[in-house]
Parts: structure tokens; sequence; C-alpha cells
């Protein structure tokens, strides 16, 4: 029989060969203090375990161009029963996993707003056996900002008045996001994200036999993130519907599959169809593109205060609005639906923050810490390069500016930073030097304006420094870790490539 090694592991729990949990998610410092794991690794493993993990995700397949869609309609189904009132040592010291999560969501909301503009979201909250919509699919962040705040005060009541919160029934769930989800057009993708902590449902019948096939055929993707452990009606709901599943190992492990639903699914074959039904067999389902009419109002403001459509059941007097260009209905915020003729309200850097997600950036490749950046097509030194001496060199009197790597003297002068080309020590974002420290620098005792004595290269100063550099494929810049996140993550955009377009 191979051993536990060789085998291919799904779960962290199959590992019988590994030592005990709490050997190896603490250990002991120097000065004798317990920290957890992720205070002792390295912040480079660390680094490229979490990028790591975000590969093998299906929404996070950014060097690939797949068929996403850029409309979507989801439904958050939170757990709110008794098992989210437990304290989870895993999730932060002192709170409950309801804490956690309620404010994860809060998160959540804004940053799905932020890269899905033109989609809707509604949260639905699962206690005592019952699903409570909380807020309707809409596209107000504020709305759901109210409605979580009203909703932790509620809990926070229940809680203090011996209520636990019940059972969470998963069938109930997926039956109020199902009925809301089957009305909405079908040119956008259906979803519903499980936020589960409990071990077991309580359902009122069959989920396998009585809600899969009616979510099946209505086109609903259900994905599941669990708290505690993997639930196998989770597991397989979300396989035949073409979701995804995850189990938190820690709270940043969470925030990452949580977060990780924010870019769209890649659309599957047959979910634009208007009549949801097979053309020529399974397997062969067409994917049918539809026009979707917009409209981009123009803002107004009068002097006396007039009515606007706040949502489609609810009007207020306010002095601003935007003016639907069909109508002439005026919409309190953007984008947002006509309350009148169910005209999409939305603004230019709406559409061009969506199409991000059909263009993205390619992911960049980590450099070694000892691989000089060459410019590409030449096999020389460009005019400008700063030349790096090899440590047996002879060094001369340098300035403060100048840090060392590994032996090797580099000199970072204050001049621009054309490309990386010029200097692969320096983050071509955020010009901050990767992989490099600067040396201790003795004044002479002649007087203050006497030349700087450099020490010998093999004794750096300062505590260890990030070394991670990760190079664009495309304009073969250098970038460091917290670039690499903030480009792929919020904009999505590389800076290099938009200098060689302009």
């Amino acid at each position: 029989m191979a051993s536990t090694s060789e085998r291919d592991l799904q779960h962290a729990w199959e590992d019988h060969d590994a030592s005990s949990g709490w050997e190896r998610a603490v250990r002991e410092d120097e000065d004798g203090n317990i920290i957890g794991l992720s205070e002792a690794a390295d912040p480079a493993d660390l680094v490229r375990l979490r990028r790591k993990r975000l590969a093998k995700s299906d929404y996070a397949r950014s060097g690939r161009r797949v068929v996403r869609d850029m409309i979507r309609y989801l439904f958050l189904v939170v757990d709110c029963s008794r098992a989210m009132t437990e304290r989870d040592s895993a999730l932060g010291p002192g709170k409950t996993r309801m804490d956690v999560i309620l404010n994860l969501v809060a998160d959540f909301t804004n940053e799905y707003y932020d890269q899905n503009p033109l989609s809707h979201l509604g949260i639905i909250a699962v206690r005592d056996g019952e699903a409570e919509m909380l807020t309707p699919l809409s596209g107000s962040r504020r709305a759901h900002g109210l409605a979580l705040v009203a909703a932790r005060d509620e809990i926070n009541q229940s809680m203090a008045s011996g209520k636990d919160g019940g059972e969470f029934s998963l069938q109930n769930g997926l039956e109020v996001a199902g009925r809301s989800l089957g009305h909405v057009p079908r040119h956008g993708s259906r979803e519903v994200l499980v936020l589960a902590g409990a071990l077991s449902t309580c359902d009122p019948g069959d989920v396998l036999v009585d809600t899969l096939p009616r979510l099946r055929a209505a086109g609903v993707r259900v994905s599941c993130v669990a708290l505690a452990a993997e639930m196998h009606v989770c597991r397989k709901i979300a396989e035949e519907t073409g979701g995804v599943v995850g189990v938190c190992m820690d709270r940043e492990h969470l925030r990452d599959l949580v977060m990780g639903q924010c870019v769209p699914p890649p659309s599957r074959p047959g979910d634009g169809d208007s009549d949801g039904g097979d053309r020529g067999g399974r397997g062969k389902r067409m994917k049918r593109c539809d026009f979707v009419k917009m409209g981009f109002p123009t803002r107004e403001s009068s002097a006396v205060p007039t009515l606007i459509h706040a949502t489609r059941d609810k009007k207020l007097f306010a002095k601003t609005g935007y003016l639907c260009p069909r109508c002439k209905a005026k919409a309190s915020e953007l984008p947002t639906d006509c309350a009148v003729c169910g005209l999409k309200l939305v603004l230019a850097p709406h559409l061009a923050r969506s199409f991000h997600h059909l263009f993205p950036v390619p992911p960049f490749a980590e450099v070694p810490e000892e691989v000089d950046v060459a410019p590409a097509g030449e096999g020389g030194m460009r005019a400008g390069t700063i030349p790096v001496p090899t440590p047996s060199a002879a060094v001369a009197i340098v300035s403060s500016s100048t840090v060392n790597s590994g032996g090797r003297i580099v000199d970072i002068n204050d001049s621009l930073l054309v490309s990386s080309n010029d200097c692969d020590r320096c983050c071509y974002a955020c010009l901050k030097p990767i992989g490099v420290r600067p040396l201790e620098v003795k004044a002479s005792k002649k007087g203050r304006n006497s030349t700087a004595k450099q020490q010998r290269p093999g004794r750096p100063s300062g505590n260890p420094v990030e070394t991670l550099r990760f190079q664009c494929p495309d304009c073969q810049n250098v970038f460091c870790a917290d670039c690499d996140a903030f480009l792929h993550e919020t904009l999505h955009n590389c800076p290099g490539c938009l200098c060689q377009i302009s």
C-alpha cells in the first residue's frame, strides 16, 4: 500500500502520518512565547502559499481569457444558527463566528460592488430552521450596510435574552434564494453563496430530491464556504450546479475564500438560453448573447426638493437626483434599475470597471533573488543601466543610499526609473527596494562634513527585508509582492503595460 505522502490527499484529516494539529499550528519563539504558525513562518513562504492557493481556485484563473458574465445576481445565505455563536480560536481570539462572518460580509459587499458595478446582491439569514431575506436583490450597497447593522443588533439582543439561534436549514435558504433568482433576466448569472458554520442541516424535506433539480433547471450556481467542516450535501449541490466548496483553515484563508467570489465565475454553456432547455441533447447547449438596454442618466439639482425613487417601493424628497433618459424619473443613486420603466441606469466608469474581468492582468512570474533582469531582446546592458559589481571588486566611498544584496553593492540613486532595466532591485510601481538593505555608515571623527566610511559587504544592517520579486510577462518590469497583489486584485491594470501603450 502506498504511503500517505504518496497518496493524493484531498483533506487535511486524511494525513495520518503528520504530527498533531497543535504541534503544526504553534511553535515557541526565542523568548519562550507561544506564537502561531502564521507569525512564525517566513513572510515570503506565506505569499507563495497564498498565490498558489488562489491559482488553484476556479475563480482566480486570471491568466486565462474565459467567457464571464458581466451582470451577476448573487444571494448570500448566511448561517445565523447556534453553531455561529461559538468562539473559534482559528478565526481570532475573543470573537464568535458570527462577529467574524458579519464583518466579512460587510467587506464582501463593498468589494463585490467595486468589482461588479452592474451586478445585484441580496442577503438571506438562516436561523431557527427558517430563512429570512434581509435585503432583496439590488445594486445599493447602502441598503445592505443598514440591514447588516440591524441584523447584528437583533442577534445580540436575541443572545442576551437567551436565544441561541436554533438549527441551520440549507433547504429553506436555497428555496428562498431560488424563488427570487427565478425571476431575474437570463442574460445575467444566477448564483448563491452559502456561508455555513453548522455541521448539520435541519430541512423540511430532501434537499437533493426536491430542491436540487429546480436549481439546476433554473441555472443557479451554488457555492459554499464552511467555517467548521465540510458537509456532504453542500459538496453534492455545488458539484451538480457548477459551484465550488471551501473549508477555511484560519481567518485569512476564510477571507480569501469569500473574497474570491467577487470575481465572476466562468460562464457555462446554456446559461444564456431563454428557454432553459437543451439544444440537441445535454452537453450541446449553446451560449446566447443578448443585448442589454442601458441608459446614461444626467445628474440634476434643484433648489426645491423633488420626488426621487430610492427603490421600487420607497420614495423620498431630495434636491439631487439622476434623471432617467427614457421616462424622466429620478433615481437616488447609480447604478440601479429605473423604478418606473426598469431601464438599467449606469455611468461610463461602471462599464469600464466591468471589462477588466474579460481582459485580466496576466499572472506575474517570481524572479529568483540571484537573477538579474536583462533587457528584452538584447544581450548586453541598455544605456542607463546601473552596474552591479562583484564582492571582490574595489569598493569606493559611497553615499548612504548604497544598499547591500548578498555581498553585492548596488547604487540606488534618485534618478527617474523608466523601466526595470535601469534597476531591477526597485519596485517599478512604488520604487521600494527589493532584496536589499542599507549599509551601516560610520562618520569620521574629523568633522561633520567629512566623508563616510563603508563597512565590509558581508555585514548588512537592519532587519530582514522583502526578497520576493515578480515580473510582468508583457512589459518585463519588476514589482514587489504588495504591488503584485494590488495590481491583480484592485487596480486590474499593469502600469508598465499602460506606459507602453501610451
